[in-house]
């Protein structure tokens, strides 16, 4: 039965043209040169770290030559589960734009700055990883916390994140609220 839906799946990609019907049988299309690039796995929810899993196929698609138009009609014959949910819910347009794409995925897995702080401030060592592993996954969750918050990374300007981050730790949390709705440049 699985075998069954998974022949239906590709069926309708080809059908609908994110993929061509090699001659091989491989299915996996074409770069804009002409040549074949092996397939990559879809994005397993539950199993693959979204943002890990998109850097992957960004430096896939750039290293095989993909023109940057045909990125989100790529990613979409990858995803399933909630990804695909998403992905359906965009307007037209935005489904043709890989960086709107990208967007609505990185928010609805909460990759976002405030995902990113949290994920910095309660991440603990996970079965198996060691001190070195555990460490570069705290200094990602803050790299990537920094980044999207537009942070420069200025002392200047890591100092007053830091301490505006404190303060809205500190403050109660209708305050926290609303301050961080205002999305104020600074709070001195």
């Amino acid at each position: 039965m699985k075998l069954d839906a998974e022949m239906k799946l590709l069926q309708a990609k080809i059908k609908a043209g994110i993929i061509k019907n090699e001659p091989d049988g491989s299915g996996a299309g074409s770069s804009d040169s002409g040549a074949k690039h092996p397939k990559l796995p879809n994005f397993q929810d539950g199993r693959d770290d979204l943002d890990i899993w998109l850097t992957r196929f960004e430096r896939f698609a750039e290293s095989n030559g993909w023109s940057r138009e045909k990125w989100s009609s790529s990613l979409c014959a990858l995803l399933i589960g909630r990804a695909l949910d998403c992905y359906g819910q965009l307007s037209a347009e935005q489904a043709k734009d890989y960086d709107k794409v990208k967007e609505a995925l990185m928010k609805r897995y909460d990759l976002t700055e405030d995902g990113y702080r949290r994920k910095f401030r309660t991440c603990k060592p996970a079965e198996g990883e060691n001190p070195d592993m555990f460490m570069v996954r705290i200094v990602t969750y803050l790299d990537r916390w920094i980044e999207l918050s537009k942070t420069d990374k200025s002392y200047e300007n890591l100092k007053d994140f830091i301490v505006r981050e404190q303060f809205m730790d500190a403050c109660p949390e209708d305050l926290a609220t609303s301050l961080r709705e205002k999305d104020l440049p600074t709070l001195v």
